[in-house]
């Protein structure tokens, strides 16, 4: 059995986010990038190669605009990470559940099987579901935010009870009920890792009580904000729940010869070839429902998320680069997933030119 990467010592972990889909970029830009089974395996072996961390995909059931927009295409999460699971080596894999869809009866089953494929590397990034068109496809309501949260209390509970006993048990919560549920095989080692993106007072009240990653989106860029922001999730994390709780962000890279020359194909690919209309969607149907967004903050989401879906920049050279992702470590910032317009092209760039930067750093322990 291998050791989940997601445990290991080095002080900024790294992965990869969103390739399973569009990408990052709410963009009609012709470099968008476009998931095939194909670009997705070389994307995680090579990942995989460079000795990063976590291959993080989202949950998509149906576009953010009309039916066959771009942003509705995606592979299924499970598959998907059963198909990695086997072809990679080292890297954790993870699927992204909706608690609404995934009843944990399955989600036990479904986890601990791919937990078994890849030799222990395997973690769920949870979400509570958001996004009204998709429930609506799977006949369910949208609860109220805080209930959202309370449901998935409990289905975690349930979930890490299936992962643990050993004999068949009664439930009965408030949102779900079994009668001698059960799942065999359980997961090799300790449980799969848990992670979830809550920015709400609620959603990280529920991240430091049941996950052992949280996400944070930093509004407000400059290090003593997002230091605060992580000092705030660890305390509450230890004050309320006596438990230890590691804070990641995730950003968008775009590597080129200065911080002006990435900054002007961004301008190109988010301003010029922006998708407002996929935009503007997810703001009105999710980041003002998620109540994660400090007031006069939201007009400046609608170029963030065409950017890279609100996300922290990672731009100019290597140096540049290296040194954005040392600050936010100097932060608290525990680690960071990633993503590029050129998956496949600005991994290999960073893992020619950003990886051994951060290891000079001390941020990482060198390639074996």
């Amino acid at each position: 059995m291998k050791i989940n990467p997601l445990r290991n010592d080095n002080k900024l972990k790294l992965g990869v986010f969103a390739f399973n889909g569009g990408g990052g970029a709410f963009t009609k830009h012709p470099d968008r990038f476009v998931a095939t089974w194909d670009n997705n395996v070389q994307i995680a072996q090579l990942a995989d190669a460079l000795g990063l961390e976590a291959l993080v995909p989202y949950a998509k059931w149906k576009a953010f605009a009309e039916d066959g927009h771009y942003s509705g295409r995606t592979f299924e999460t499970f598959a998907w990470a059963a198909g990695l699971a086997a072809l990679t080596k080292q890297i954790a894999v993870l699927s992204t559940v909706h608690v609404p869809v995934h009843h944990p009866v399955l989600t036990a089953k479904l986890a601990s099987t791919i937990d078994h494929i890849s030799g222990g590397r395997f973690g769920l990034n949870i979400v509570c579901g958001w996004y009204k068109p998709e429930m609506e496809m799977f006949g369910r309501d949208i609860s109220a935010h805080d209930d959202r949260y309370t449901a998935a209390d409990e289905w975690v509970t349930f979930l890490k009870r299936l992962w643990q006993e050993p004999r068949g048990f009664d439930f009965a919560g408030q949102f779900y009920s079994a009668k001698q549920a059960f799942s065999d095989p359980k997961p090799l080692g300790e449980r799969p890792i848990l992670m979830n993106a809550g920015g709400s007072d609620r959603g990280r009240a529920f991240a430091a009580q049941n996950c052992d990653l949280a996400f944070i989106l930093p509004f407000d860029p400059r290090p003593e904000a997002i230091k605060a922001q992580v000092d705030g999730y660890r305390t509450l994390a230890r004050e309320k729940h006596g438990r230890e709780i590691r804070v990641w962000t995730y950003g968008y890279c775009v590597q080129r010869d200065s911080v002006e020359e990435a900054s002007a194909y961004v301008d190109e690919y988010a301003g010029t070839h922006g998708d407002t209309v996929a935009a503007d969607n997810f703001i009105a149907q999710s980041v003002a429902n998620a109540k994660t967004v400090p007031a006069g903050v939201m007009q400046k989401m609608r170029y963030a998320l065409m950017a890279g879906i609100g996300s922290y920049p990672l731009l100019g050279n290597a140096d540049d680069i290296a040194n954005t992702l040392g600050s936010l470590s100097s932060a608290g910032i525990d680690g960071v997933l990633l993503m590029w317009m050129d998956y496949c092209g600005g991994l290999r760039n960073f893992g020619e030119h950003v990886l051994p930067r951060l290891e000079r750093a001390g941020l990482r322990q060198p390639r074996a």
